[in-house]
């Protein structure tokens, strides 16, 4: 579950890129992809949330989670996230095992136009129990909105550079529908390449899993305050057990003044 492990931790600095307008769909927590928004100087946006993997005889458990975005300058954030991973293994002497991860970043936004975006947002990951699975996420994202801007869709891909570790990759496709003013409606599909593939690891299998995603994203009060929340399961898999269920619950706040955004789903 290494991909996960960190992919999911990193869901706050490669994820962490809120700023929801009312009726402004888009991607990111309580999805795996990211979106390529940035919040814009001057706003602060912290998410807490709780979310869980089972795949096979392993649950992993990620929370307590504090994710928060800092904007920089119009086109740039600063990001971090930390967690506590509780992993349950059936099979495993301990069963429990527990750990903290720690991850700091960028979000870039190098390209912006009316309907669309591009973003790169690197960062790294710091596995406190094991340093050596730590690593640098390389991730670039990127949308367009489709007719009025009510529908959006983006994609995610990245790359994983862990320290003599294997290399991990992910992409994932999404669509966002803003539903009403208050209400969005999330989907995805996602792959992910997980296992040890590094030259002292020659000879173990990789693991790919192929899953979907569905969730919402819910204005509590206004736009300050937002309900995340999503559930998950595998398609395939190849090379490990395929992914049973991945879940996420979150709140998130939003502080400060933000920028005009460069989309509206309003005339």
């Amino acid at each position: 579950m290494t991909t996960y492990f960190n992919r999911l931790a990193m869901a706050g600095v490669a994820v962490v890129f809120f700023g929801w307008l009312p009726n402004l769909a888009r991607a990111g927590p309580p999805l795996i992809a990211d979106d390529p928004n940035t919040v814009g100087p001057g706003v602060v946006q912290p998410i807490f949330a709780v979310s869980t993997f089972r795949q096979g005889d392993e649950t992993l458990v990620l929370g307590p989670t504090a994710d928060v975005t800092i904007g920089l300058v119009d086109s740039l954030d600063a990001t971090v996230i930390a967690t506590l991973a509780s992993l349950h293994d059936v099979t495993g002497n301990p069963r429990w095992t527990l750990r903290g991860l720690f991850a700091v970043g960028v979000k870039w936004q190098f390209f912006r136009r009316k309907r669309g975006s591009l973003c790169f947002s690197p960062a790294y990951i710091i596995d406190t129990a094991e340093p050596k699975r730590s690593g640098i996420l390389l991730p670039i994202e990127g949308e367009l909105a489709v007719g009025r801007g009510k529908v959006v869709i983006g994609f995610d891909v990245g790359y994983v550079v862990q320290e003599r570790q294997g290399h991990e990759w992910f992409v994932a496709l999404y669509a966002t529908w803003a539903a009403t003013r208050r209400l969005n409606v999330l989907g995805e599909l996602w792959a992910v390449s997980f296992g040890q593939t590094g030259p002292t690891d020659l000879g173990e299998p990789i693991g790919t899993d192929i899953g979907t995603s569905i969730g919402v994203d819910y204005g509590l009060i206004g736009n300050e305050l937002r309900l995340l929340a999503a559930v998950g399961t595998g398609i395939v898999s190849w090379g490990a057990s395929r992914v049973d269920i991945r879940a996420y619950l979150g709140v998130q706040f939003t502080f400060g003044t933000r920028r005009d955004r460069w989309r509206s789903t309003r005339p």
